[in-house]
């Protein structure tokens, strides 16, 4: 009797466990699903003085499928610091002080070969970048020279650049642990704030987490 038992409880389990399994699997897909995530790290970009480096955190929404996502993110950077853009008033170049840089955009991004819960990943996108403010620095000849530089900061400090970005994102359960490394052309005119020789670097590492799914199944 206690053998009979003993194997209809292995029986039973036998017949549970995979269920088990099935259901935790199907629960937190990573195909066909949306993640939210935040995080942190740091950015460096040049100026026409020198290269800046500064703290910055932000938050993303990622949208799967089975090879490929499209991932949109805001960010900001924390940082005081001067530049410089073209001013004719002012031997063809304007000091200006600048704090802060916001950031929001959208990549595609595609998933290179997993092992396991093991996801590398390349990206393409676009960010519009924001200084939060900024001002010139120095006397103006006159009130139409200062109306000028004025006007001229306040343009340097919008501009819109391509991304390319690499990453590794490790999917377990609903948590997915993400580092990434993004670069962005800034080498300027004067037209922009951030304009000194090189590129723009952003590293940063958060968490992502599986809200669900991002297709409603037909019943």
């Amino acid at each position: 009797m206690r053998t009979i038992s003993r194997l209809g409880r292995a029986l039973l389990l036998a017949a549970i466990l995979p269920a088990v399994a099935a259901a935790q699997k199907a629960a937190t897909p990573f195909e066909n699903s949306w993640y939210w995530g935040a995080g942190g790290g740091r950015i460096s970009f040049p100026t026409y003085f020198h290269r800046v480096d500064a703290p910055m955190i932000g938050a993303d929404w990622m949208i799967t499928r089975n090879r490929w996502a499209l991932d949109v993110f805001a960010s900001q950077a924390y940082f005081t610091d001067s530049s410089t853009v073209s001013d004719p008033n002012s031997s063809g170049l304007r000091k200006a002080t600048m704090t802060d840089l916001r950031r929001v955009g959208f990549q595609g991004i595609v998933f290179l070969p997993h092992w396991r819960w093991v996801r590398p990943y390349a990206g393409v996108g676009y960010s519009f970048n924001f200084v939060k403010q900024a001002s010139p620095i120095g006397s103006a000849g006159t009130a139409a020279a200062r109306d000028t530089a004025v006007a001229r900061v306040n343009d340097a400090r919008a501009s819109a650049k391509a991304t390319l970005s690499g990453g590794l994102m490790l999917t377990w359960r609903g948590f997915a642990p993400y580092a990434q490394y993004t670069m962005m052309p800034t080498r300027g005119t004067g037209k922009t704030l951030i304009n000194g020789d090189g590129l723009t670097s952003f590293w940063e590492a958060g968490m992502r987490y599986n809200f669900g799914t991002a297709i409603e199944k037909m019943k």
